[in-house]
């Protein structure tokens, strides 16, 4: 609390306490509703600061064990009117107050969240070492991996690493240093930023990124024979100002000298971006460029790429890519997710690549973001392969059809004597139909002939061909009609009848596929827009739209509590999301999700409703969208929660309310006045009808 131009002796009582609550689910740890005190409040010893040149009051240390349920208030005995906020995390909490003297109180529900956080230095006071640090949870292992080289076997589990299970480190004088922060979620590894005047400069000087607020640590290292060198820092050609920076040397085995000097920053701003150069008396001056950020960043090429292989030939997708902080990646294919590897190369660029294709053609999708940004990019693979050929005859015309890569194209021969013998091309009556792309990378095409009288009775080869191979199918182009396997009378009826059951269960089937498919044709064309005339309408099929990827929400961070509501193929289940709105924030939620068993035509409807609700955008008169889970499992439609249930109920529930007619409301009036009124049309199959404002039921 801050009240500014008050004396001391004007100054309010203020009493800060904690209040611990029963847990009524045991499983949770969190009341199912709100939590009853089970023993007195704590006081927290609110007091105002001497030291401050404000009036400004602090508290005691608040430690409570994870998945705790506990409330926080301040009570302040003053007259009038105080307004009041709760903020955590530069997040805005809600604050309640009561009467004239006013209690500020929320919940707190402590839950366990995962994280693994790349490490960070930091000099332990009046010692010459480094501490490792990892704010993680679980707690992690922290680990120092030592390497006498910088070569990419270094960067591995391999005999030429050493690791010393430790977080404080004093043997610094290693060629290559990393502190690595180990728990069930993964490793994350944190180089130590070296400058080796003995080595070979490069090219460009190597780049340092980092976000305002974050340790610099830069080591200089050289060894001389000479014991005599020294070292400097210099940033922007201006010496480094001492304290921000320590010596340490050691002797060799061959008895030279090995110095190294630290250069270091608690915490960065702007003004410490620039040159970082070491000198030494006797090694060339060696650079590096250290970029202070604002916020963090991708840098990739964002464009498609088209690939073609052989159906057994090696390849990668690979992904060149800069980044800070370090990105958390995946490889999607055909809504399956993949692990993803990253390497950094010597350019201070790092790649990706993914070799688990397994020759399946189709979309691949690389997916990468940090705290700050986001990246995707997508791939098509196609795979090269050899037409196969189908065949088919009709009365006046054969037709054969194909799929291969590249796109095959046709020739049809003619046999001599009803002999395979097929060498002569037939070049008349023949009309080949334009290619299509299948979704999975093949190209189908077809051609056909047709029959003329003198060809009647021969056997002719129609062949496909591309730069793997040809393949060919032979036809005879029989006079007797489209079934030439038929030879008599008697054949004909057990045909028909053997045909005829299957042909009555196939219709059954395509007609309920129709009838379902015609059922979700409303929620397909979802959105009508209104023309310039009154009967003028216009219909948006979504299933043509793309889905954005920006509004997948990881599906881990759904906890899922009763079911809302259920129709015969979807049902909504009531939900808590974390960090859907902010980070660190959790809210209730309500989920939209088909049931099992449910159908293509059933998931097309939700995806098509999900890709509607995303172009609508967010208002404040309907549920919003929050996010979708969409890969590596079932459709979630997350949607805002309306405390008031579904409209349909509300309104029989509320119909006592609206018992006069309009009849009673215009003699009340006398007919003097009109108001106009606005038809509020709900279809069967309107999205996301539910109550946000009770009283927009009573319009």
């Amino acid at each position: 609390m801050m009240f500014e131009t008050i004396t001391n002796q004007d100054l309010p009582v203020i009493k800060c306490v904690l209040i611990s609550h029963k847990n009524n689910d045991s499983s949770l740890g969190i009341s199912s509703s709100y939590p009853m005190a089970s023993e007195p409040p704590e006081d927290l010893g609110c007091a105002l600061k001497p030291e401050s040149t404000q009036a400004v009051y602090g508290a005691a240390t608040v430690e409570v064990d994870m998945l705790a349920s506990i409330t926080l208030q301040v009570l302040v005995n003053t007259p009038g009117n105080i307004s009041c906020l709760w903020v955590f995390k530069h997040s805005s909490l809600n604050c309640h107050s009561y009467g004239v003297s006013f209690q500020m109180s929320i919940p707190i529900h402590c839950t366990l969240l995962y994280t693994l956080r790349r490490p960070y230095f930091r000099k332990m006071e009046n010692q010459d070492a480094l501490v490792c640090i990892s704010e993680s949870i679980p707690e992690p292992t922290v680990e120092w991996v030592f390497c006498d080289s910088q070569s990419e076997s270094c960067k591995g589990e391999s005999p030429a690493v050493v690791t010393k299970e430790e977080s404080v480190l004093r043997e610094l004088f290693g060629t290559d240093i990393r502190c690595c922060a180990r728990n069930e979620l993964g490793r994350e590894c944190t180089k130590l930023f070296t400058i080796d005047l003995n080595q070979t400069p490069q090219t460009t000087p190597p780049q340092l990124f980092l976000k305002v607020g974050e340790p610099l640590w830069i080591r200089c290292k050289a060894v001389h024979v000479n014991h005599g060198f020294g070292l400097s820092w210099e940033l922007e050609n201006k010496a480094l100002e001492e304290g921000s920076y320590f010596e340490m040397s050691t002797y060799s085995t061959n008895r030279t000298m090995i110095r190294i000097l630290f250069a270091f920053v608690s915490s960065v701003g702007r003004n410490d971006t620039g040159y970082y150069t070491c000198s030494s008396s006797e090694h060339p001056s060696k650079s590096a460029l250290v970029t202070i950020l604002e916020k963090g960043f991708i840098n990739a090429s964002k464009s498609s790429e088209d690939y073609e292989i052989d159906q057994y030939e090696e390849f990668c997708f690979s992904v060149r890519f800069k980044a800070y902080p370090q990105i958390r990646c995946t490889w999607t294919f055909s809504r399956k997710s993949f692990p993803c590897e990253q390497s950094g190369l010597d350019d201070g660029y790092s790649i990706s690549k993914f070799c688990n294709h397994k020759h399946q053609p189709g979309e691949y999708i690389f997916h990468a973001e940090n705290d700050d940004a986001e990246f995707t990019k997508m791939f098509t693979l196609n795979i090269r392969r050899k037409p196969q050929v189908l065949a088919e005859t009709s009365a006046s015309q054969a037709s054969c059809s194909s799929d291969g890569y590249p796109l095959p194209s046709w020739t049809w021969k003619k046999c001599s004597d009803k002999s395979s013998n097929c060498t002569e091309e037939i070049t008349e009556g023949i009309w080949n139909i334009k290619a299509n792309r299948k979704v999975f990378g093949q190209w189908v095409s077809s051609s056909t002939l047709n029959m003329s009288e003198a060809m009647k009775g021969f056997l002719v080869k129609c062949c496909a061909y591309n730069s793997l191979g040809t393949s060919c199918e032979t036809i005879l182009l029989n006079s007797s009609g489209p079934f030439p396997f038929i030879q008599d009378n008697i054949s004909f009826y057990a045909t028909v009848g053997l045909c005829l059951p299957f042909i009555a269960i196939l219709t059954l089937l395509i007609c309920h596929k129709y009838k379902k498919q015609f059922r979700y044709e409303s929620q397909l064309q979802m959105v009508q827009v209104t023309g310039s005339l009154d009967n003028e309408y216009f219909y948006i099929d979504f299933r043509e739209y793309e889905y954005d990827l920006k509004w997948e929400f990881p599906r881990e961070n759904l906890e899922f509590g009763k079911v809302l509501g259920s129709g015969a193929f979807g049902k909504v289940m009531n939900a808590t999301a974390y960090g859907i709105s902010k980070t660190g924030v959790s809210i209730q939620v309500a989920v939209k999700m088909l049931k099992e068993k449910a159908d293509s035509s059933e998931r097309e409807a939700l995806m098509s409703e999900l890709k509607m609700m995303t172009h609508l955008g967010n208002h404040e008169n309907i549920v919003n969208l929050l996010g979708a889970c969409t890969l590596s499992g079932p459709i979630y439609l997350i949607f805002e929660y309306c405390c008031y249930g579904d409209l349909l109920n509300y309104l029989r529930n509320k119909r006592e309310k609206f018992h006069r007619t309009w009849t009673e409301i215009f003699k009340e009036h006398n007919f003097k006045k009109w108001a106009r009124v606005s038809q509020l049309y709900i279809t069967e199959h309107s999205p996301s009808m539910m109550v946000k404002h009770p009283t927009l039921a009573s319009l």
